[in-house]
């Protein structure tokens, strides 16, 4: 392994020794307390899952893991190192992208330990074979610490550090003809950065974050393809602190981001961005949070999402949490085997039934080590009950009953929604006239169209997905009237999303209305917490209506 040039122009994880230990910000000199290579900067949809989130101060830090409550171990998984069978290792290396496109893992650049890298390296995980990738076009240059994304069968790289200057130029690789190219900027480009956390959601390259050489970021831009021009990102919601270096990975329509360091301290908070809808929120859990930290690994398998390694400004990890989004519970990863020492910057990326890790850097070398973690010892195909009952919702073909909402026709199948809802077990089973025999016709009045396909939804899949903003309300009420209790919290859980001080008097006013207890306390701490702006609000007038809610107002304030 090569020994770390410690040198000023080392802005990458491998500069940490001389970290400020103070507390301060220092924005001069080599940025003796900066950043890690980032190994998640390769997680596009190839790897992307879902995680939460457990928020467990202010949102600029977080308690240690001896602080938080600790629940049982539940997993024991072993560590072995992984054999490449043929071709050239790739040099030892940190904060070098990757992203995983079938059987095919990609890493990009990083630093070497003596310099930052422009090489690029292709490993097939069914033949176990790593090579080099001759390509043609403009080769970006060398850099760490810079996101890549998949789309069309081209990779997309932006901005990163080569160990002079911060970088915001964007460039394209065509995975069929090899060929890079420049893509040069339209509408307002970015900063340079690195350390940013970037994703592609439907045609859009979205970054967030990261460290410009002198200041750390909490902004947010996108490129859409389509229109190949960059713009601004103007999101609502609880926006992050600034940071660099967090982990993240994305499901369906968001993206959740875990830790990150802001110049002063290191991270263990947690967040989800909508990125259909541009809204911030923290996502709440329990069990033992992960420590702060930075520069570490975040993927998803299945439902959970694990947590390896980083740097927590004293030590490197080698510490695994898993969060189950099930539960929304933290636990330890008890493991076994040959398990990698602790390291940040490293390669993080799942394939088939296990987490495969390379390189990083342990607190003295650059290292080029390969292993694989293996969630489960056979890769069971996932469960695709869901994905099949969702085949049933609203099938003309395969109902037994249509309800008409709004003059349009919703299908359904008569045992189905006994089953799932006392409500429909007393309308189609209960003798009323709606229980006769054959595809009968039954109209829905007390509900919208939008909203009764979502109550399908959930009775079908026992979720929603995408509760937009203009039914969360009107969803609420109508999960209260059929005595749907899980849909209701689900209700509850997308609207607190969504508050803002212009909304959240209205809110309050609809969960009261509606026993949303949950709800109400949130809106109700909102409140106090931005009781001036609030106050300025239109809604605000509308509680000379509701004495009471005006009064539980005063008292908490008070």
């Amino acid at each position: 392994m090569s020994h770390i040039n410690n040198n000023n122009n080392n802005y990458g994880d491998n500069n940490h020794n001389n970290h400020n230990r103070g507390g301060s910000r220092q924005y001069n000199g080599g940025l003796n307390n900066l950043q890690d290579s980032l190994n998640t900067f390769g997680q596009a949809e190839a790897s992307a899952g879902l995680s939460r989130a457990v928020s467990l101060n202010d949102g600029r830090g977080g308690l240690p893991r001896e602080d938080t409550a600790v629940s049982n171990v539940t997993m024991r998984h072993q560590w072995r190192q992984h054999t490449v069978t043929q071709g050239i290792i790739p040099g030892p290396r940190s904060g070098a992208a990757s992203v995983v496109v079938g059987n095919k893992l990609y890493v990009f650049g990083g630093y070497g330990g003596s310099g930052r890298l422009s090489d690029f390296f292709q490993y097939d995980f069914e033949t176990k074979t790593f090579h080099e990738v001759q390509t043609a076009g403009e080769n970006p240059g060398v850099r760490e610490n810079n996101g890549v994304v998949l789309y069309k069968n081209r990779l997309y790289i932006f901005g990163g550090y080569n160990g002079n200057d911060w970088l915001n130029d964007f460039h394209e690789f065509d995975l069929q003809t090899k060929v890079w190219r420049r893509v040069e900027p339209e509408g307002t480009c970015p900063s340079p950065r690195f350390g940013y956390v970037a994703v592609r959601f439907a045609d859009s390259f979205i970054i967030f974050g990261g460290y410009d050489g002198t200041t750390w970021l909490n902004d947010m831009h996108e490129h859409n393809f389509l229109t190949k021009k960059w713009g601004p990102i103007h999101p609502t919601g609880t926006v992050p602190s600034v940071r660099s270096c967090p982990s993240w990975t994305t499901h369906n329509s968001s993206c959740f981001i875990f830790g990150g360091y802001d110049g002063v301290q290191r991270m263990n908070d947690f967040f989800e961005y909508r990125c259909d809808t541009c809204v911030w929120s923290t996502v709440l859990g329990s069990g033992p949070v992960p420590s702060p930290r930075y520069f570490h690994a975040c993927i998803m398998y299945r439902n959970q999402m694990y947590v390896f390694g980083g740097y927590n400004g004293a030590h490197r990890l080698n510490d695994m949490y898993c969060f189950d989004f099930d539960t929304h519970m933290w636990a330890i990863v008890d493991c076994s085997g040959e398990l990698p020492s602790g390291r940040s910057s490293l390669v993080a990326q799942v394939y088939g039934n296990s987490l495969f890790t390379f390189g990083g850097y342990n607190g003295r070398h650059v290292l080029n080590d390969f292993f694989e973690f293996r969630f489960e010892p056979v890769a069971i195909p996932p469960p695709t009950l869901m994905h099949d009952m969702r085949r049933l919702m609203n099938n003309e073909h395969l109902s037994d009953v249509t309800f008409i909402v709004d003059d349009k026709p919703v299908y359904a199948s008569r045992i189905h929604l006994a089953v799932r809802s006392e409500h429909f077990r007393a309308l189609l089973f209960g003798g009323l006239k709606e229980s006769t025999g054959g595809n009968s016709e039954i109209a829905i009045s007390d509900v919208s169209y939008p909203v009764f396909v979502k109550i399908i939804e959930f009775l079908y899949t026992d979720n929603v997905t995408d509760i937009s903003p203009d039914i969360a309300v009107p969803l609420l009420m109508a999960a209260e009237r059929y005595l749907l209790g899980r849909l209701k919290g689900l209700c509850e859980d997308s609207i607190r999303k969504s508050i803002t001080c212009d909304n959240v008097i209205s809110l309050f006013m609809a969960s009261h209305r509606h026993r949303a207890a949950g709800l109400k306390e949130i809106c109700l701490d909102f409140i106090i917490d931005n009781l001036e702006t609030v106050k300025k609000s239109s809604g605000f007038h509308d509680l000379k209506d509701e004495p009471d809610l005006l009064m539980e107002i005063i008292m908490v304030g008070i």
